[in-house]
């Protein structure tokens, strides 16, 4: 069953990877120097295709060891699927090749160049995401190996900035004759959760995973079981963690269950479930306007940003709401939606439609001729036609 379950996902990997993507466009490449480690870093942008449409700040989500491709391309597909069936938000993915991983990423052995490389990404890579990409201040990093040992040992670092990790197959811990190896960050990760036991000023999710099988897999398993026993031994209030065992998984197939969990666990505090929505829109057992306040209420609480909703929401309540013949709260939330994706032509048109049912001419063409703006030509002149020759 195991064997025929990592089948699938190879397959579906690989189809993925070689499919017309849905949410995200094309990778984009560009050279990025380090001032702290005096070498330039090759750097792959994809951003969501709703880019320039919506009103806010994308979250990032950042792939080390993007030199990996099939790795690269199997995360770019897991994250464009989750944005597709809104069960993250869109956001701007971000790949990083590591010109020397063992030097960049392992803060066992060369913990002084770990820290010049989480450096780059906290200093270069940061404020050229914000300065050029539209970039928002939430970001999380995506770590395997050596990976995961340093996005988890960045994560108690400086814990403001290395918010939300994921930690796959994470290097952990080594065999006794690996003479190197101190025990820095499962003793700092000790350090960190008792030292901010009471803390809430920073919320921080951390995900992370280990295999059963495979050689490598032995001693770092051990690790991350030591890791989840911290966790469970010294609750922190401002950390939301999950630890996944991966049965039957080896160290180079754990990033194909990890990815995708991982990424659901980070924004899960976003996500507006199935159920949620039924109990609107079929049980009608929630007001919409609350349901969505109430969302947004718990993205700022969680993110501490603010992450546009999925646009089928919008759009789907506002229909409830119209349906229902209530146009004073079907516009309501259609202005929420034009200011949520004010580049967008059926935002507009949406309140147009509103506008028109409530007798507005004069403000429905307004809300229509914003619509044909933004739309190719001629998608809205039959509405507008309409209102012209029915006199405002």
């Amino acid at each position: 069953m195991k064997k025929l379950q990592i089948a699938v996902i190879f397959f579906m990997a690989a189809f993925c990877a070689s499919a017309q993507q849905l949410k995200l466009s094309a990778k984009i490449e560009i050279k990025l120097h380090s001032s702290s480690e005096q070498i330039d870093h090759t750097i792959f942008i994809q951003l969501p295709k709703s880019y320039g449409k919506v009103h806010t700040q994308f979250p990032v989500i950042v792939l080390l060891d993007a030199q990996d491709k099939s790795l690269f391309d199997y995360a770019s597909a897991a994250v464009d699927r989750l944005m597709f069936t809104n069960d993250i938000p869109e956001a701007i993915f971000v790949g990083v090749v590591q010109s020397d991983r063992a030097k960049e990423l392992s803060v066992e052995k060369d913990e002084a160049s770990a820290l010049k490389f989480q450096h780059f990404l906290k200093t270069e890579l940061y404020h050229t995401l914000q300065n050029n990409y539209q970039a928002g201040s939430y970001f999380t990093f995506i770590g395997h190996s050596l990976g995961g040992q340093f996005v988890t040992n960045a994560m108690i670092d400086d814990p403001d900035f290395f918010r939300s990790v994921i930690s796959i197959s994470g290097a952990l811990n080594y065999p006794a004759d690996y003479t190197f190896f101190k025990k820095k960050v499962l003793n700092g990760l000790r350090n960190y959760l008792i030292k901010n036991q009471s803390s809430v000023a920073t919320k921080q999710k951390y995900y992370f995973s280990a295999g059963s099988d495979g050689y490598q897999e032995s001693g770092f398993k051990s690790g991350a079981f030591t890791a989840d026993s911290l966790l469970k031994q010294y609750p922190n209030h401002s950390l939301s963690w999950q630890f996944d065992f991966l049965k039957g998984f080896n160290h180079m197939t754990t990033p194909l269950q990890s990815i995708p969990a991982g990424l659901v666990f980070v924004f899960k505090d976003w996500h507006f479930t199935d159920s949620l929505a039924m109990e609107v829109l079929l049980k009608q057992t929630t007001d919409p306007i609350d349901a969505i306040n109430k969302q947004k209420d718990q993205i700022n609480k969680s993110y501490t940003s603010n992450l546009a909703l999925p646009y089928s929401c919008y759009y789907q309540f506002a229909e409830f709401y119209m349906q229902k013949g209530d146009l004073v709260n079907a516009k309501i939330i259609g202005r929420d939606m034009v200011e949520q994706y004010p580049n967008d032509d059926e935002s507009y048109a949406l309140v147009g439609e509103i506008l028109l049912k409530q007798g507005d001419k004069t403000a429905a063409l307004r809300y229509y001729r914003l619509a044909q703006g933004k739309s190719e030509p001629g998608k809205y002149l039959k509405e507008i036609s309409d209102i012209e020759s029915s006199g405002k």
